[in-house]
């Protein structure tokens, strides 16, 4: 399943036809870790008699809330509506993970599975409103930010810092800050497959793991937070990356740079 479709509305209020509410149950069920600590649906097609009670209707609501960011969820899930089309947006992230994890070269950089796993996480705007993940990788890196958006909570090195934390790796001093890692480890000489990249930007600098190379050797595919807002594998031009770090034990003669062929963004705003 990498997208739904459902003919009526599901939820409170809604239409409720059967084969409609056991898709949406399903669906819900393929993203539990998006919304715990729900626990899996039984995928009848069946509502609670009262509603307001229901166990669907109640996991649509924490979709709605945690996902979408919305302060005040309906409950209902509408053909196309906004929900909807966020639910086939993450069930297409997931497909598209557990693809890129498949396809992962035989490598030493044991972390790239770790990041791979976080494609498609991206910014809630309003600034009442932050993707949770979004703060988690924050409070990795120390960054004190509350506000997934804007130019001045960019974060594309604190992306880097909780994906390392979550191997047991540490982060530079003010990890949040993408500049700071070229100090982390030790430098290599060359792109290999899940180096640290760093390069300047336009009021700052930009890090991103390095998944690939192009078929004439002048493009580099990153994998990085904040790339357009969220998390993506963006094709740039080779000689924007000025350096390339890794862990300090880390061994580069058992790592190669790949051709990548899967799918990419062209290089825009990483504010």
């Amino acid at each position: 399943m990498s997208t739904i479709k459902i003919t009526k509305s599901v939820g409170l209020g809604g239409i409720n036809n059967v084969s409609d509410v056991k898709v949406v149950q399903t669906a819900l069920n393929k993203l539990l870790t998006l919304i715990p600590p729900t626990k899996p649906l039984i995928e009848d097609g069946l509502l609670n008699t009262n509603t307001s009670s229901s166990k669907t209707i109640e996991a649509i609501k924490l979709f709605q809330r945690k996902v979408l960011g919305q302060l005040r969820p309906d409950g209902k899930v509408d053909p196309n509506g906004r929900t909807h089309r966020k639910i086939n947006e993450k069930l297409i992230n997931q497909a598209n993970r557990a693809s890129a994890i498949l396809k992962m070269p035989a490598t030493y950089a044991t972390w790239m599975k770790t990041a791979i796993n976080e494609l498609g996480e991206s910014e809630v705007s309003g600034e009442k409103n932050a993707n949770p993940r979004i703060l988690a990788y924050f409070k990795a890196s120390k960054f004190w930010g509350s506000d997934d958006t804007g130019g001045q909570n960019a974060w594309c090195a604190s992306f880097v810092a909780w994906v390392l934390k979550q191997n047991n790796i540490e982060p530079v001093k003010n990890a949040f800050r993408a500049k700071e890692w070229i100090d982390f480890g030790k430098k290599i000489d060359k792109p290999l497959y899940g180096a640290i990249g760093i390069k300047s930007r336009s009021g700052g600098g930009h890090v991103a793991f390095v998944v690939g190379q192009s078929a004439d050797g002048n493009s580099l595919f990153m994998l990085g937070g904040n790339q357009n807002n969220s998390v993506n594998v963006t094709k740039y031009k080779k000689e924007v990356w000025t350096d390339f770090v890794v862990p300090a034990d880390f061994d580069e003669s058992c790592e190669t740079l790949p051709i990548y062929t899967q799918k990419s963004s062209i290089a825009g705003s990483e504010s």
